[in-house]
Order: C-alpha cells, then sequence, then structure tokens
C-alpha cells in the first residue's frame, strides 16, 4: 500500500478533479454511494433514481467500476486506480497500460539496468511479486529481518513444522488458493534475490517538495538513468 501513496498524491488528484463535472453529468447511470457498512459488508447508494444495497464482496466487476462517491472534488470513483474518464479502468485500458509500462521499460533499459525478462510481462506476474512480498513480510513479523541467505533457508525449512497458524508459507499460500503448499514453496528460491534491493531504491527518491516527478523519472533515478532535471520520460 505504501508504493500506491505516489500515485494518490500526485495523480489521482488531477484525474479526479477532471472528471467529476463529467461524472455528475451521468450521475444516474452511476452508482453513488451514500453509505458503507465495513462490519456487515455491506454498501448503500442510489442507481437510476432507486435505492440499492450490495455486498462488497458480491458486486460484479461491471458494478464496481460505475460505483462513486462524494468526494474532494465532487463525484469520484469508490476504486483506487482511475482513467482520464474519471472511473475505474476496464480490460482494453489495463491492457493498453500493460503495453505501454513494457515499452518504457525496454526504452530506459541498457547495460546498467536490471535485465529484463524475454517476454512482455503479464499482469499474472504481479501475484507472484505480491506473493514474495507477503512472504518476506509475514517472515520479518514473525522473527524480524535475517540478513544472511543461509539462515534465512534455514527459516524456510523451519516454518514447514511450525504451528499452521503462523507459518507465513502457508498464510501465503491459503491467500493464493494454491491447491498445496507444495505449489507456494516455490517461490522461496527468489525471496533472496535483489526485489528488496529495487524497492528501497525506489522509495529513497521521489523528486523534490517543489516539483511533481513522473513515475518514470522516479524508476530512472533509482536505475541511475534520469536526465535532466524536468526531462519527459514519458
Amino acid at each position: 500500500m505504501r508504493s500506491v501513496e505516489t500515485y494518490l498524491l500526485l495523480e489521482r488528484p488531477e484525474l479526479t478533479a477532471a472528471a467529476a463535472k463529467p461524472l455528475e453529468r451521468r450521475h444516474r447511470e452511476l452508482f453513488v454511494v451514500s453509505r458503507i457498512d465495513r462490519e456487515s459488508g455491506l454498501i448503500h447508494g442510489v442507481q437510476d433514481g432507486e435505492q440499492h444495497v450490495f455486498t462488497l464482496a458480491g458486486m460484479p466487476p461491471s458494478l464496481r467500476r460505475i460505483t462513486v462517491h462524494e468526494g474532494e472534488f465532487g463525484l469520484e470513483a469508490l476504486a483506487v486506480f482511475v482513467c482520464r474518464g474519471g472511473l475505474m479502468p476496464g480490460a482494453d485500458s489495463w491492457k493498453r497500460y500493460r503495453h505501454a509500462a513494457w515499452r518504457r521499460m525496454v526504452a530506459l533499459a541498457d547495460e546498467s539496468a536490471p535485465r529484463l525478462p524475454g517476454r512482455r510481462w503479464r499482469w499474472h506476474d504481479l501475484r507472484h511479486t505480491h506473493a514474495l512480498q507477503l512472504l518476506t513480510y509475514l517472515e520479518r513479523q514473525l522473527e524480524g529481518a535475517e540478513p544472511d541467505p543461509a539462515a534465512r533457508q534455514c527459516r524456510h525449512m523451519r516454518y514447514l513444522t511450525e504451528h499452521v497458524r503462523r507459518n507465513p508459507l502457508l498464510i501465503v499460500s491459503r491467500r493464493l488458493g494454491h491447491s498445496s503448499p507444495a505449489v507456494t514453496y516455490a517461490y522461496l528460491e527468489y525471496t533472496d534475490d535483489l526485489i528488496n534491493e529495487f524497492e528501497e531504491a525506489f522509495s529513497g527518491w521521489i523528486g523534490a517538495q517543489t516539483e511533481e516527478v513522473t513515475y518514470a523519472q522516479i524508476a530512472a533515478h533509482a536505475f541511475a538513468l534520469d536526465g535532466e532535471p524536468g526531462q519527459d520520460l514519458g
């Protein structure tokens, strides 16, 4: 969630402010939320002049995409990520974002950057990243950081014999819906790679307080590839 903070502070307010009036004109076709009951998981709102109540977990993607609430600038999507129209991106938009991100990665890559995979990344790859991050987090919560690779490997094996409720490997396995912990065990070989170093480098610089920077500039700075201040990196 911390990695989303820059987007929430810099990009999302600009998008929601620009889309507030157009969304207001479309309010009857949108599901405008009036109350969210987090304890019961129910969401109350109005669509086309009629009151409706839905369960958060049971809302289909088509309904989630048109769900809005009264925000700082007026009507804004309840979803975290929004497109220029102010609503949650659809499947085609997400595909364009993925392809554009890959093109930026290729354009910025050189010998000083991490080696890119042989094919364009997929959304499913983010599931792997989530599993690795969650596993690392749970391990640190359980016993703290362990800098020694050999000691970490011993810790992985010890987890297999510990109580199921406190076992990070089994928690991740259940979260991902794996049929067997053996499937999740394959992730362990990647917990010692450079992912944490990249994350620390990325979070260590977000530009000067008086300027707004793009994700591409932040990433380029993390990999020591950025150009002159204010350069448009796409």
